[in-house]
């Protein structure tokens, strides 16, 4: 967004420019850079100053992913490795399902008792 400040500078400087001839061009354009740099540096201070000192966008908290996920994918990988691999009975494929289960629901329940007593 141009202020009306600025086009009055531009304008100003333009003028200045003509007046004075081609040989200053180089100084009254250097001018109106550094002024303008000045604006701009004086509105994204003002834009900042209006955050609170430390004040950041909380990040989510993803960590009680982890475990699900992990469970998961030991859960898949377990499974075709007992099944395909070690050629093992069925029982053991539903003992490790079972034992991951397990994990999981105390896992929740762990948090959901350290998310209340936050």
């Amino acid at each position: 967004m141009v202020t009306s400040d600025f086009r009055d500078d531009a304008a100003a400087a333009y003028e200045v420019r003509k007046e004075l001839g081609p040989e200053y061009e180089r100084a009254v354009l250097e001018s109106f850079v550094a002024n303008a740099a000045q604006s701009i540096n004086q509105q994204v201070d003002a834009r900042l100053a209006e955050r609170a000192p430390g004040q950041k966008q909380p990040q989510p908290d993803n960590s009680h992913l982890a475990v699900p996920v992990f469970s998961l994918l030991l859960g898949v990988i377990g499974s075709v490795w007992l099944t395909a691999g070690a050629h093992a009975e069925s029982d053991a494929v539903f003992a490790m399902w079972l034992g991951i289960t397990l994990v999981n629901i105390v896992f929740v329940r762990m948090f959901k008792s350290i998310r209340r007593s936050q």
